[in-house]
């Protein structure tokens, strides 16, 4: 096996973690794909194709990044959670992600909305609607962030193709 099938089949493993990494929440999967692609240009060389194909991941990944940033906060402003409550989840979540292996930054903010919008409204139904309609927002963001892992992988095999 020569090093270039070596450092593709390397970066491609990295990548597939990566793209893991959108649904499971043990990693930041977008930015692991890019550096991924960045390591590999890196080591190789950008040439043109390459500062191409590096240009459009760094645009995926700042795209599926601030989508995973805007698509809960617009669902928890529609539900009426205020900015605080919306603070209260994102800490629960911070809390969470140290305290409870893969799950506990996903399972901090839905207890920080369920108990935000419950201690606001005192109506055990909207506040387990509120819950719900994050939990439906909180998958969607993950199949966008996931959607865009499997754009920036396709657009590095087009880059290594090319090459």
């Amino acid at each position: 096996m020569s090093a270039d099938t070596l450092l593709i089949a390397l970066v491609a493993v990295v990548m597939v973690i990566g793209v893991a990494g959108t649904v499971l929440p043990i990693l930041p999967g977008l930015p692991v794909i890019w550096a991924a692609a960045l390591a590999y240009g890196l080591v190789t060389g950008f040439g043109t194709g390459g500062w191409i194909a590096m240009a459009l991941i760094t645009l995926l990944v700042a795209a599926g990044t601030a989508a995973g940033f805007y698509l809960p906060q617009r669902s928890a402003a529609s539900i009426n959670v205020p900015w605080w409550g919306q603070l209260i989840a994102l800490g629960l979540a911070v809390a969470g992600f140290f305290t409870v292996p893969v799950v506990g930054a996903p399972l901090g903010f839905v207890l920080g909305i369920f108990l935000t919008t419950l201690g606001r409204e005192h109506h055990l139904p909207t506040a387990l609607g509120a819950t719900w309609s994050t939990l439906k927002t909180m998958l969607l963001t993950s199949g966008v962030q996931f959607a865009t892992g499997l754009a920036m992988m396709a657009v590095w095999v087009a880059w290594v193709w090319a090459a």
